[in-house]
């Protein structure tokens, strides 16, 4: 591995690797082959335990790479942006690449207007599922600006696309380290909370998933627990810069991830953990009448929960104009 230090260049490029030796070359030659050159380099491997140290020795005296013990990828990603000191940071996991102008292109916004903390583009996703292709193909090309409350609704910034400016991270922190995942979308809305956002609609990175990869290894209890916690944090640490009516949507947003983690809650038969989060849905302003509904659910017998829910789904799917009874 190389040692920690390094000249200064315009961008920092920051890679997080655990367990990446199959896919992390793809990434490093994406962004050597960027047209944009003012840039170095900085993988942190978390602890691999496959071939990944060996690979990024390929790369010596192009990178900066340094091995901790394992400790997620947020742990890591900071851990890079601490050694470096570029203007701009960029970042890429291991798994994924990027088109040859993507600093190029975003680069230039950072540069011609100082209100803007981040910048991010359109990502492709590869192979042949529902998510294949285009991104904003599918949803359509956000808004650029003062974008907190549409990111609450739905966030298309994905990692492998967005360069910050270091004065953003400077002021608003790094990744929180605590979040086994959703930490990227915490630092987004908190860097949204006080900075503008822009956007350039063209495909500048691809993502690729792999066995193994965090995104399908999680399990949905850790996923939803660590969604409702990102939240929060992000109202605890952006409320002084928050307007009345951003501060009202993310006190909803807030209350809707307490209700989908109650609810799955309560289909796995944890009723008492599920009104908790229930409980804490009725923070988020007018009261749902779903709330309530699923806590009365929470006190009948797992099974006659499930038989009921059963049964909903049946009147649900069947055909305009057909019979369904509970007896069939």
């Amino acid at each position: 591995m190389q040692n920690e230090t390094s000249s200064v260049c315009e961008t920092a490029v920051i890679i997080p690797c655990y367990n990446a030796g199959s896919c992390v070359a793809r990434a490093l030659d994406s962004v050597l082959a960027q047209t944009h050159q003012d840039y170095r380099i900085f993988v942190v491997d978390d602890g691999s335990t496959d071939d990944t140290e060996q690979v990024l020795r390929n790369y010596a005296g192009r990178v900066v790479a340094v091995r901790q013990e394992h400790a997620a990828q947020g742990s890591a990603r900071n851990r890079a942006i601490r050694l470096s000191r570029s203007s701009y940071v960029a970042f890429l996991d291991a798994d994924d690449e990027w088109l040859p102008t993507k600093l190029e292109r975003q680069i230039e916004i950072l540069r011609r207007d100082s209100s803007i903390g981040l910048v991010y583009s359109d990502c492709s996703t590869s192979g042949t599922g529902p998510f294949a292709g285009s991104h904003f193909a599918r949803v359509g090309t956000p808004n650029g600006g003062r974008v907190f409350e549409q990111l609450l609704d739905s966030c298309s910034i994905f990692t492998p696309t967005a360069v910050v400016r270091r004065e953003c991270l400077e002021e608003v922190g790094l990744f929180n380290e605590s979040l086994p995942v959703g930490e990227d979308f915490n630092l987004w809305l908190r860097i949204a909370a006080r900075w503008a956002v822009a956007v350039v609609p063209e495909v500048l990175a691809v993502r690729h998933y792999r066995p193994g990869g965090l995104s399908l290894t999680t399990a949905p209890d850790t996923a939803l627990r660590s969604s409702v916690a990102a939240f929060e944090h992000v109202l605890q640490s952006s409320t002084a810069h928050l307007l009345p009516d951003q501060r009202k949507a993310l006190l909803r947003a807030i209350a809707q991830r307490h209700y989908d983690y109650g609810t799955y809650l309560l289909i796995h038969g944890h009723c008492a953990r599920s009104r908790d989060q229930m409980f804490q849905a009725f923070r988020g302003g007018p009261l749902d009448w779903r709330v309530p509904a699923k806590i009365a659910l929470s006190f009948l017998p797992h099974r006659a929960f499930l038989s009921l829910r059963e049964l909903q789904r049946r009147f649900k799917s069947a055909p305009a104009g057909s019979h369904v009874t509970a007896a069939e």
